[in-house]
């Protein structure tokens, strides 16, 4: 009896398991497939973009205390700091480099033609050590006379440095900083050098216009009068007046030669840059 009621229980279990086993088997041919799970903007592939510097001591970075390279340093960290972007920069600042010193460095130099052919954007300064080389020579009778044969001249060196640019990359945006007046705080009734500084820059835009995405980044706005153009506060203007009681006026310009941004001045012509570069994104983002 007992053997017999043992004999049905492993049958019906037996029976149990059959059913399961044939059911599981149905589902898996019959049954909804599950879907994959699609996470977006979870992660998000970085962008690598080639930065090639040329020019003269603002692309060096003299002045710039930390060794960084001045704004060519500093823009490739707020690129990266994104997340978006890794920044190969490619620094060919020489410092005393005239418009036909770099000109002439970037028809013989094979790495940096290399660097300038492969690169994403294009950073150049210029055009301060040209404007300081026309005031030397007039230095106690500057003239307007002077000041525009001057710049007639620098226009057509810089002119070719642009074309010899653009000859190698075709494509890259290029962003041209102006110039600034270092000595305005010492001498701010000194017109002939504000003048000069402004024609100057006048004739660094007229040249830009005759290429495309070719861009001017205006620094003498931010640079020239250090505190004067910066003080909005009260607040501010105590921490400005507490900079200035050093050697130095302006609180933007290496203290060392009265004449370089230092670091804060860095800073502002970065933040130029990015305003620029930010208003012709489109010709750089990838």
């Amino acid at each position: 009896m007992k053997k017999h009621r043992l004999q049905h229980g492993l049958l019906g279990l037996l029976t149990i398991l059959a059913t399961a086993v044939v059911t599981f088997l149905i589902w898996q041919v019959a049954g909804p497939k599950a879907q994959p799970i699609h996470l977006r903007g979870q992660v998000q592939q970085v962008k690598t973009l080639r930065l090639a510097a040329v020019g003269d001591s603002l692309t060096h970075g003299v002045g710039d205390e930390t060794n960084n390279g001045g704004y060519v340093g500093l823009i490739k960290g707020d690129l990266e700091s994104s997340g978006v972007y890794q920044v190969d920069t490619s620094n060919y600042g020489v410092t005393g480099d005239t418009s036909t010193q770099i000109l002439k460095r970037v028809n013989a130099q094979k790495k940096l033609r290399t660097d300038v052919e492969h690169a994403d954007i294009l950073t150049v300064t210029v055009g301060g050590n040209d404007l300081m080389h026309v005031l030397q020579k007039n230095l106690l009778s500057i003239s307007t006379k002077d000041v525009t044969s001057g710049a007639t001249t620098y226009r057509r060196h810089l002119t070719s440095l642009l074309k010899a640019l653009r000859q190698l990359n075709p494509k890259a945006p290029v962003y041209v900083f102006g110039v600034y007046n270092p000595f305005y705080v010492y001498f701010p009734n000194l017109t002939a050098m504000t003048t000069s500084v402004k024609t100057w820059n006048n004739t660094t835009q007229a040249a830009l216009g005759d290429f495309d995405h070719m861009y001017y980044v205006d620094i003498d706005s931010v640079l020239t009068k250090g505190a004067n153009t910066q003080a909005n506060s009260k607040a501010d203007k105590k921490k400005l007046e507490s900079a200035m009681s050093g050697s130095s006026k302006n609180p933007l310009i290496f203290e060392s030669d009265h004449f370089h941004p230092n670091n804060a001045g860095y800073a502002l012509m970065t933040s130029q840059l990015w305003k620029k570069m930010q208003a012709t994104e489109s010709t750089w983002e990838k």
